[in-house]
């Protein structure tokens, strides 16, 4: 089963479920080819090889150095490299509306918070979850926020996990607002993107006091300048919260640091 985090009755039911209303164990979910259940996360052996997978943090230090001004996320970490099949992943989900991707996404997340050792004190610590937020426009058109979908089901394997806490993690997916609906940004510098995303984000007034002092998990999808993650923490801190960490599925930051390789994952597939 493409379920690997968690170990409860009550979840191996509800998994095995959603398997017989969506049999995604039948062929992977980037390529499409055939697979058995065995398979992690859902996809066949070429997928895996082909994703550049790594225990990835953005060096939020030395971007700060280059950006010249304030970083307000305490961490930020990824799974995968962007590139080819990695995209695919996102993109079916946000944009073909393949919703179910959220959970095998979700669970790559959760496996990577989880397995890495360093991060079980922030783990440990974390009070509440955060999706960034989408417009109210965008989402009447897509018909889901995606990071909150993946929020979500990420929320349930960490709190599920079995971690030394005091109390689960609450989920709080209307913590922040999309205040204003941005074009898209690709072909603008990372500077230009921060300084056109300056008020396009508002803090939900009916947590005034509520995260003070706490630790936040903010979720998204994808990483890429950092400008909206920072944003977002900008606003959670000046609300109160004492940490800020990002956690997404894939980045295409120039300060990725702890691939598995230096390739990306079309250099590899041409080479297989």
């Amino acid at each position: 089963m493409y379920y690997l985090t968690g170990n409860s009755p009550i979840r191996s039911f509800f998994e095995n479920f959603l398997q017989l209303l969506f049999p995604m164990g039948t062929y992977c979910i980037c390529c499409g080819k055939y697979v058995d259940l065995s398979r992690t996360y859902c996809l066949c052996d070429q997928c895996v090889r082909a994703i550049n997978w790594g225990r990835i943090h953005i060096d939020l230090e030395e971007e700060r150095k280059e950006a010249g001004r304030t970083r307000y996320l305490d961490s930020a970490l990824s799974c995968m490299v962007y590139g080819l099949h990695s995209a695919r992943l996102v993109f079916d989900l946000k944009y073909n509306k393949k919703t179910f991707m959220a959970r095998p996404i979700s669970m790559i997340m959760a496996d990577r918070l989880l397995t890495d050792e360093s991060l079980e004190d922030m783990l440990c610590s974390v009070d509440f979850s955060v999706p960034v937020p989408l417009h109210h426009q965008k989402r009447k058109t897509r018909g889901f926020n995606q990071a909150e979908l993946i929020a979500k089901d990420l929320t349930s394997r960490l709190n599920s996990a079995g971690l030394p806490r005091e109390r689960k993690i609450r989920l709080m997916p209307d913590c922040l607002l999309r205040s204003k609906n941005t074009a898209a940004q690709r072909s603008v510098s990372g500077e230009e993107r921060f300084a056109n995303l300056e008020g396009a984000f508002a803090f939900n007034e009916k947590y005034s006091g509520l995260i003070k002092g706490s630790s936040v998990l903010l979720i998204d999808d994808i990483f890429t300048t950092g400008s909206t993650a920072d944003w977002c923490a900008r606003l959670l801190k000046a609300n109160g919260a004492r940490e800020v960490h990002f956690i997404c599925l894939t980045t295409g930051n120039d300060f990725a640091r702890g691939a598995f390789r230096e390739r990306d994952d079309e250099t590899f597939l041409r080479e297989l």
